[in-house]
């Protein structure tokens, strides 16, 4: 082989193992969507519940807090079904005592840039999730919804929630 095409070639590798991206993130923190399910938690309480959608879920909440945004978040869990097996499709975190600005930086750092603002709300979309911050969501309290890119209902049914008149968004 010719020390040009040598040289082509060993550069066309190298250029292919630099532009690796570090791998989206499918959750945040122990909350991962591709991994965890309801055996896993053993912190908090968890309870059968009724989704909006009338599906069976198992709230989970009482869970060990959040540190983002130097505040501290509430987390709330949802997993389809009762079983051990049920896979985990939202997480909620609330954060009292917000502030926003620190928290859209926070955001932005962890997960990139958002795909859509709307005045009190703000959205961020990869691979494995689709997350809506609202920013505040109530005075001093911030919520933010991470779900699976599966749960498309409950993606659209917030999406038209942030388009509603009285949304305040």
């Amino acid at each position: 082989m010719g020390s040009c095409l040598r040289s082509a070639l060993l550069i066309a590798i190298a250029l292919a193992a630099c532009s690796g991206r570090e791998p989206e993130p499918a959750g945040i923190g122990k909350w991962r969507f591709n991994q965890l399910t309801l055996k896993d938690v053993h912190d908090g309480k968890c309870q059968p519940t009724d989704g909006r959608d009338g599906r069976q879920l198992t709230w989970c909440f009482a869970q060990p807090p959040y540190k983002l945004a130097k505040r501290t978040a509430e987390v709330d869990a949802y997993f389809l079904g009762t079983t051990p097996d049920a896979r985990l499709i939202e997480v909620q975190l609330s954060i009292r005592g917000c502030v926003e600005d620190e928290l859209d930086q926070w955001l932005h750092s962890a997960f990139g840039p958002s795909i859509d603002v709307k005045k009190t709300r703000t959205f961020w979309k990869n691979s494995f999730m689709w997350i809506d911050a609202i920013m505040p969501s109530a005075p001093g309290r911030c919520l933010i919804h991470l779900l699976p890119l599966s749960e498309t209902a409950e993606i659209a049914r917030l999406k038209a929630e942030a388009d509603s008149p009285g949304s305040g968004s």
